[in-house]
């Protein structure tokens, strides 16, 4: 989704999986300047004529006697000139069309890494709770201006716990060590197990009053550890 396309720069926010980035885009077209053109003037007149001017008559002889005959005067034709009206139009200018700018910018943000923590990291053993934890924000936030228009990303997290031994867990919550017990998990076998966390970011952007999803996909962290669990104590009794 996309802001203010029709009045102002377009704003978009996705995320990029592959590269786990928040991206942050705008673009605007500007009006803009070039030169004017000049006016094109479309004043025309006309030329009169010149006056034709008739040569004097000479006589002939007559075919027959070969004496020389006069023929009627012709009269003169006095030329008189035409006078036509001139029509000066004004000068026409014409609108020259000038190419847009092209503003863009883009702002990308990295989330930070995770890691995956436990308690105790020496000896665990099989019967006693381990506590799990991931240094992981609560939130992922972004607060930034693009072309004028300020932009705030917040993103957040979903946990996936797998403990390696048919066990998992989905929660909102980063754990603890010792004593938050909200991520906890107990084997009741020693082995060595692959325990994976899954952490995957979604969220919401907002701008000038709007709040709309952050689209591209979930960024998805994933991390493992390999637990060495150990025996437990044995009791004996007489």
């Amino acid at each position: 989704m996309a802001l203010n396309c029709s009045t102002g720069p377009c704003v978009h926010v996705y995320t990029d999986p592959l590269t786990h980035q928040v991206i942050i885009t705008a673009n605007q077209n500007t009006p803009g300047s070039g030169p004017r053109p000049k006016p094109q003037s479309t004043h025309s007149s006309r030329v009169h004529p010149k006056p034709t001017v008739s040569k004097p008559h000479k006589p002939k002889p007559h075919a027959s006697t070969g004496i020389p005959y006069k023929s009627r005067p012709v009269p003169h034709a006095t030329y008189r000139p035409i006078t036509r009206r001139v029509i000066k139009k004004p000068p026409v200018v014409t609108q020259m069309e000038t190419a847009a700018i092209s503003l863009s910018d883009q702002v990308s943000k990295l989330l930070p890494g995770s890691q995956l923590k436990y308690q105790p990291t020496n000896d665990p053993v099989a019967g006693i709770p381990i506590y799990f934890w991931s240094d992981s924000n609560p939130i992922f936030q972004i607060v930034t201006a693009i072309l004028g228009i300020g932009v705030s990303v917040t993103l957040q997290p979903a946990f996936l716990w797998n403990f390696g031994d048919g066990d998992s867990l989905s929660t909102s919550s980063t754990g603890g060590a010792f004593p938050d017990s909200t991520i906890t998990h107990t084997y009741k076998e020693p082995g060595d197990y692959p325990v994976t966390l899954t952490i995957s970011w979604a969220g919401s952007w907002a701008a000038q009053g709007q709040i709309l999803p952050v689209l591209g996909g979930a960024i998805v962290q994933t991390m493992t550890s390999h637990l060495l669990v150990s025996s437990g104590p044995t009791n004996y009794t007489d």
